[in-house]
Order: structure tokens, then C-alpha cells, then sequence
């Protein structure tokens, strides 16, 4: 490739994801940037020819190509195996939508809709639609990872009554070695012919692409540009607090929140989680938020910390400790029970102050399930007799739910999901009970699928299992958009190659 300023390589090396859970050697890694002056759709169009040339290059050389952006996965959806890297997080620009790049038949207004650039983080996106009177309507747990990583990977949200964050997305801008497509729903037309070619890429409203590249893994080319529906500005009003399992367990298959003793028990509430320690399950530590009105006058906080502090290195020692010292388990998880679940009350912000940074914690560890509703205590029974063949693990239990989310790999396939997680410290006895209820899963026959940027276990028996035809569909897809096959090898990596995603 001729050289270019905003394209630069640096040289083989090793990268690592934001969590430290893997490893992996590059080729070569590639850095892109924008051009200078700021945003503008010319700019845009660039970007994208720049892509697009980096991707014939590694068509032509048999190399393959993995996107990074804020690595914040704890899976090697992200681990260049050995290939190039492309990093994006610097492709991070945001664009307002005028109301004559709209297609005739779009039901909403402009103002909802805002045009983020793949590298653009959930933290600079609320920065730039908050103060303007305008909200995600969910986000993940916190807001380091970047849109096109986060729909990717298809992360479950935070909302009771929503969809996963992907549930958002009006239109993307996907980029192969031979083609760049601005792609959108039939039945949900959004932006016109004219803005498509602004961008240099032809308008396709085709649901099985769509649907597909929803959640692409990164298999399906370059998600270069996402576009997301905002809803008005509201506030969270949010409560941490400890209540016996048998209080909620009937809400928490059937999210019917009626007799729960929760703070505002008139009201329903827009997030629940509970968490639940395995060796001692009959107390939930419970957080509940209420979405409210913001008043026109509210001043979104911008004083947040950075999301790439280096976070207190504790869990990995702790990890280390509990493999020579098992016994220490339940001390071990009651303190950090204590210190990450402490009770509060009517904390009060915007989803992007309530959803804010989270510190790396090297030693930590997660995976999560999505199993349908009414099978939510099943699934817990089911993961405490995992549980129970390895007690020495540091490991807790959460519930999250959401609603069913579109995109043919969704993990949030359910209607609604209660989203397991099984989160610890990272050592082997954790590994060993995450991988204990998965087979515990299988062997009952529990439904399931798992989080494709958490810990997995994930095989094609397993894959086939969760997604089933919607497997197949995928991969017509992804055939339709590189009919050759040496460039939808370019776009994997060992793990789909081995789980039947590179057919």
C-alpha cells in the first residue's frame, strides 16, 4: 500500500484486549485516522476508500484482517491471530443528519437521529446528544466500547422494556474490498439516494443484510458508520439494595414487578439486576432504576474519569491467590461483595452519568448466557449445581433483562431474556464453572446463547444449537456480500473458522 499520514503501520507486535483476558501476535498493525478540520461527509468518503484499499491489500497478500477499537471484549473476537490489525478508535466522528438527506417515507425528524463514526465510544456519543435534549435508550453497564464493537458483538443493553443496544440502528455503512453499501431496513427507510452517494456507497435496503450485519462479528467487512435513532433526554433514579431471593424470583421470570417490596413499588421499573452469590443464594443484592422526565435545565456532568485508567490490579492477585488457597473463596467474595454492592439510594442522572467509566481490572473475568424468561430460575438452579462441583471458585451470579433484539446472531434472541451472568475473578477453578454451566445447560437442554464478546465455550454443535437457521441465513449473507471466498477469509479469525462462521 502507498504511504499515507492517516494510515500508518507499526510493526509487528503483540496486542492485548482493555480487560486482559487475551493475547495475540499481529503481523502488523495499522493505525487510521481522519483528516484534518473536523467532521465533515467528504472526509467520510475518504476514510472509506482508505478502508477499502487496506482490505484489497490483505485480499491480495492472503492476510487477514481484525478491526480493534476500545478492545473491550473479554473474548478473542477481537485477537488478530496472527494477521493485521486495524485499529479505529481515532475514526471517532459525529454528525448531526439534515432534514433533506431523508428519505420521504422516515415516520421520525432529524433531530433523532445522530451519524457515529465506527471508532466513536458510547461515552463520546452521550457527550454529543445529551446536552442537545436527546438519549440512547439503552446502553451496556458502562461506556467505554465503541459503537461498532459493541453492536458487533451484539452487547444486551440495560433496559427491562428494550431491545439490545443494536435495537437502535436506523442504517450502517459496511465496506468490503469490492463494494460500500449504505444498508437500512426495507421497511424502515431512513436516508435518501443522495446521501448514500455522498458517502461514495450505493443505497441497499435488503432485510437479510441488514439483519445480518446487525451483529457482524467483524466477519462481515468493515462496519465503518453507524447510524442510531435517539429518543428524548430522561433521568435515571436508581437504588441498590438487598432483598431475599424468594421476594423476587416470581418477577424475575416473568418480569412482573407486582408485591416486590422495591422503592417505588407503583411504578414499573426501567432496569432491574440482581446479584446472587452462588454459596449463599438466598439474598439478592438488588440495583433498580426508574426513567423520569429530565428537566429542560439539568446540566449533564462532563467531569467523568478516563475510561483507560490502569484500575487496581487486585482481582489478579487475589486470582492468583485462590488457586494455592481455595478456602479463602467465600471471605474473598463477601469483600468484594461488600465493596462493589454497597447499598444506595436515589442516585439520580443521565444514562450517560448512571452508565459511566469502568477501570480495567486485570483478573477479572465474564461470561453471560441469555435463556428465555421463564426459564430464569432453572438457569440459576441449574448454574449453582455448576457451582457446586467447584465451591473454591471466586464467581457471582446476575440476572439482566432485555427484550428481543434484532440481528440474526443477536445472543438477546429470547422474548423477552433473562441475561446470566457469570462473572469472578479470573483463575482456573472460574474457568472451570463457567465451562460447568454451559455443560450443565447442554445436558439439560436448556435454550441458550452466549455472548459472543464474553468467555465461551463455543463450539459449532453449540452455535447451531442457540441460532439454527438464523446460522444459516447469516452465511448466505455474508456470501452475498464476498462471494469470493479468499476475502471472507480475510474477515475471520481461527475461532469462526472453528465454530463453522467461515464457511
Amino acid at each position: 500500500m502507498a504511504s499515507d499520514p492517516l494510515l500508518t503501520p507499526r510493526g509487528a507486535g503483540t496486542t492485548t484486549n482493555f480487560h486482559g483476558t487475551v493475547k495475540g501476535p499481529a503481523a502488523e498493525r495499522w493505525y487510521a485516522a481522519n483528516d484534518a478540520g473536523g467532521p465533515k461527509i467528504a472526509g467520510l468518503r475518504k476514510s472509506a476508500q482508505r478502508l477499502r484499499g487496506l482490505i484489497a491489500d490483505a485480499v491480495s497478500q492472503g492476510m487477514r484482517l481484525r478491526v480493534q477499537g476500545s478492545r473491550w471484549s473479554f473474548s478473542e473476537i477481537c485477537d488478530p491471530a496472527g494477521g493485521w490489525i486495524l485499529q479505529t478508535d481515532q475514526l471517532n466522528w459525529l454528525f448531526r443528519v439534515g432534514p433533506a438527506n431523508l428519505d420521504p417515507g422516515f415516520a421520525g425528524r432529524a433531530d433523532e437521529l445522530i451519524l457515529a463514526q465506527c471508532g466513536a465510544s458510547i461515552a463520546e456519543i452521550n457527550a454529543e446528544i445529551e446536552p442537545h435534549g436527546q438519549a440512547l435508550r439503552t446502553s451496556g453497564a458502562s461506556n467505554g466500547q465503541t459503537i461498532a464493537g459493541a453492536i458487533g458483538t451484539g452487547i444486551h443493553g440495560s433496559a427491562v422494556d428494550v431491545g439490545a443496544l443494536q435495537s437502535q440502528v436506523a442504517g450502517l455503512h459496511l465496506l468490503t474490498a469490492s463494494r460500500s453499501l449504505w444498508l437500512e431496513h426495507p421497511s424502515a427507510p431512513v436516508m435518501n439516494a443522495d446521501f448514500a452517494a455522498k458517502l461514495g456507497a450505493e443505497l441497499v435496503r435488503d432485510a437479510l443484510l441488514f439483519d445480518a450485519a446487525l451483529v457482524s462479528l467483524g466477519a462481515l467487512g468493515i462496519v465503518h458508520a453507524v447510524l442510531l435513532r435517539t429518543t428524548g433526554r430522561y433521568r435515571l433514579r436508581s437504588w441498590l439494595l438487598p432483598l431475599p431471593f424468594a421476594a423476587i424470583e416470581r418477577a424475575i421470570n416473568t418480569l412482573d414487578f407486582t408485591g416486590v417490596p422495591l422503592p417505588r413499588p407503583h411504578l414499573r421499573p426501567y432496569f432491574f439486576q440482581a446479584v446472587i452469590d452462588p454459596a449463599r443464594p438466598d439474598t439478592a443484592h438488588c440495583t433498580v432504576r426508574y426513567k423520569e422526565p429530565c428537566p429542560p435545565d439539568h446540566v449533564r456532568d462532563d467531569a467523568l474519569k478516563s475510561g483507560y485508567e490502569a484500575g487496581n490490579d487486585l482481582p489478579g492477585v487475589i486470582a492468583k491467590l485462590l488457586d494455592v488457597a481455595p478456602a479463602m473463596r467465600q471471605t474473598v467474595v463477601s469483600l468484594l461483595i461488600k465493596s462493589e454492592l454497597r447499598p444506595f439510594a436515589e442516585k439520580l442522572g443521565l444514562p450517560g452519568e448512571t452508565y459511566s467509566y469502568t477501570a480495567s481490572r486485570p483478573g477479572s473475568a465474564g461470561s453471560a448466557l441469555a435463556v428465555p424468561l421463564a426459564y430464569t430460575s432453572r438457569a440459576i438452579g441449574l448454574a449453582r449445581q455448576a457451582f457446586a462441583a467447584n465451591t473454591g471458585a471466586p464467581v457471582i451470579l446476575a440476572c439482566r433483562f432485555v427484550q428481543r433484539s434484532p440481528g440474526l446472531l443477536a445472543f438477546t434472541r429470547f422474548d423477552p431474556c433473562c441475561v446470566l451472568d457469570v462473572d469472578g475473578l479470573d483463575n482456573k477453578a472460574t474457568r472451570a464453572v463457567m465451562e460447568a454451566v454451559r455443560a450443565t445447560f447442554d445436558a439439560d437442554g436448556l435454550p441458550y446463547a452466549q455472548h459472543w464478546g464474553k468467555l465461551h465455550g463455543l463450539t459449532a454443535a453449540r452455535v447451531r444449537a442457540s441460532y439454527g437457521s438464523n446460522l444459516d441465513r447469516w452465511t448466505a449473507a455474508r456470501h452475498a456480500l464476498m462471494p469470493d471466498k479468499g476475502e471472507r477469509d480475510v474477515f475471520s479469525i481461527p475461532l469462526f473458522d472453528h465454530i463453522g462462521l467461515n464457511a
